[in-house]
């Protein structure tokens, strides 16, 4: 059984479970903000399926739940931050929003950040930087979970990267992937449905292909995508957060990750730059929207309906939960109820379906 529910009752929920265990008010609304827009844009795999994980790395001391992020050096365009183990999310629109404000000063704003959190969804950073007249871009590493090319076992992480940028017709155009085939977090959701992992996702812990997602879950192996270009492209991302930032690169995350659900201490990178800088702003919306119909007035191959540029599909979605209602698997809604409980949170979101 499925469970359906309003946005608003699972976001007031999210605040409170997170308040519950000594987040701060404000930081909580942040962080439950960008959960839920997970849910909504169909990416169920970064949404409230996290949340009993993030209390669980509050609860060990992994998340400082009421931690101040510390500015460790800052010029008119850059400005390095010591998130002190505090949510990721409360860290990615800190940091996205300061570069933002530096990108409409200097036309470009580069924020680096070490130690901090699970960010959940990279493109709700892009985005906020896409909503205020910028292109915007963030990537993060991660603990190694991905063999580079030519290997059976993991030595780079799958580390996240999101780009957006602004149109004149509708929401912004958002890119959002991992390095990786499949985000981790989709291959978890494809175990909870008992449905076998695609061709090329990953391997298990003897380094052999599987289509078996709990044989990927518990090697943690899964595979780059574009062969060598998504292992170079890791390693890469690694080198400009983790090591750049003075944090930690994803061998030592992976340290850092055991016995927990996931690293902390994780190091990303912000980037905002202001259009109107560079050209009108109208006249590069205008351009964008051109530049789209271009790309989806292509001849279609068998098999598709439609060409799709990146984020369509995702603000599609959020237009249908929105009004229907976001739809949560028996697992996570089980998992919500006992979080609930534990905690003595209201649990006010009864099953729709």
């Amino acid at each position: 059984m499925n469970a359906r529910v309003t946005h608003i009752d699972l976001r007031t929920f999210t605040e409170r479970v997170f308040q519950a265990v000594g987040v701060l008010a404000e930081d909580a609304e942040t962080a439950a903000a960008v959960m839920i827009e997970a849910n909504l844009c169909g990416v169920d795999s970064h949404g409230v399926r996290m949340l009993p994980g993030y209390i669980t790395l509050i609860r060990n001391g992994k998340i400082n739940p009421r931690g101040r992020i510390k500015l460790l050096k800052e010029s008119p365009v850059i400005a390095h931050l010591d998130a002190n183990l505090v949510l990721g999310g409360v860290v990615g629109v800190h940091a996205m929003e300061m570069a933002v404000g530096k990108a409409k000063i200097s036309g470009v704003g580069f924020v680096l950040v070490r130690n901090s959190t699970h960010w959940g969804r990279p493109a709700y950073y892009s985005t906020l930087a896409a909503r205020k007249g910028c292109i915007g871009i963030c990537f993060t590493n991660t603990e190694a979970n991905m063999p580079p090319w030519g290997a059976k076992e993991s030595r780079v992480g799958n580390n996240p990267l999101s780009i957006s940028t602004p149109r004149a017709s509708g929401e912004p155009m958002v890119l959002d992937m991992a390095m990786s085939q499949a985000a981790l977090g989709k291959i978890v959701m494809y175990d909870r449905m008992g449905r076998k992992a695609p061709s090329g996702w990953g391997l298990d812990d003897k380094g052999r292909p599987t289509h078996d997602p709990a044989s990927i879950l518990k090697s943690k192996h899964i595979i780059p995508m574009g062969q060598h270009k998504g292992s170079g492209l890791s390693l890469m991302i690694d080198i400009m957060t983790g090591i750049l930032s003075g944090g930690k690169y994803c061998g030592e995350l992976l340290e850092e990750a055991k016995g927990q659900p996931w690293a902390t201490a994780y190091s990303q990178a912000f980037i905002a730059i202001d259009i109107a800088i560079f050209t009108p702003f109208e006249e590069f919306q205008r351009r964008v929207d051109e530049f789209v119909t271009y790309v989806k007035g292509a001849q279609r191959a068998d098999g598709f309906s439609e060409v799709i540029v990146p984020g369509e599909r995702a603000w599609r979605e959020k237009a249908l939960r929105k009004r229907d209602g976001i739809p949560l698997d028996e697992v996570t809604f089980g998992e919500l109820l006992t979080l609930a409980k534990d905690l003595g949170v209201p649990f006010a979101m009864g099953a729709k379906e």
